[in-house]
């Protein structure tokens, strides 16, 4: 089945906290499964989803930078970590802190599917992503995948940290700012 992919409207849609966001892909990017969160979040019916490519939900502010960092890592076997602004049927968006798992056959090592859980970001990390987002795909445009891969090296370098140091920053950011909001709520 072919779907259109929507025009973005700029409306965030904001996920749902302590909500299962899953969707299970084949080796190629091909949705096998979805949470019925997902669904909700998306727009779209399951039917729909099943057997659409999961660059359907590619929002056009993300840089191919992220997504070749993503793949390269997946096709190498290894798990990884990124905050994806995704577009829903409607139009609207969502930022996720998205984890991906790779499934192996136990037989023969060969990757049979992933799994990505999605969370929430704060507004932080929202913030801080989107400027790097821009930056990366202002450099794409310029001067290639190469040179925004070198722009997002020489961004993780001046921090002193490793990819997955930076995420995993991002997303204790996130989980703080979500332990804050439920004490502030208690009162």
């Amino acid at each position: 089945m072919s779907i259109l992919r929507p025009v973005p409207t700029g409306i965030e849609s904001k996920l749902p906290a302590g909500k299962l966001i899953v969707s299970k892909t084949d080796p190629k990017g091909g949705i096998v499964s979805v949470s019925q969160t997902f669904v909700e979040i998306s727009g779209y019916k399951e039917s729909e989803l099943i057997s659409s490519e999961h660059s359907l939900f590619r929002h056009p502010d993300m840089p191919k930078t992220i997504f070749k960092f993503i793949w390269d890592r997946l096709n190498r076997g290894m798990p990884t970590k990124a905050v994806i602004k995704n577009v829903t049927k409607c139009g609207n968006h969502f930022w996720a802190l998205t984890s991906i798992e790779v499934k192996k056959d136990r037989d023969s090592d060969e990757v049979r599917n992933f799994i990505a859980y999605r969370t929430p970001i704060s507004k932080d990390v929202k913030n801080t992503i989107a400027t790097l987002y821009k930056n990366l795909s202002d450099v794409e445009e310029d001067k290639g995948i190469d040179a925004a891969t070198d722009y997002l090296q020489g961004y993780l370098d001046e921090r002193r940290v490793s990819y997955d140091e930076f995420i995993d920053r991002l997303e204790e950011a996130s989980q703080d700012e979500s332990i804050f909001a439920k004490i502030k709520n208690i009162f």
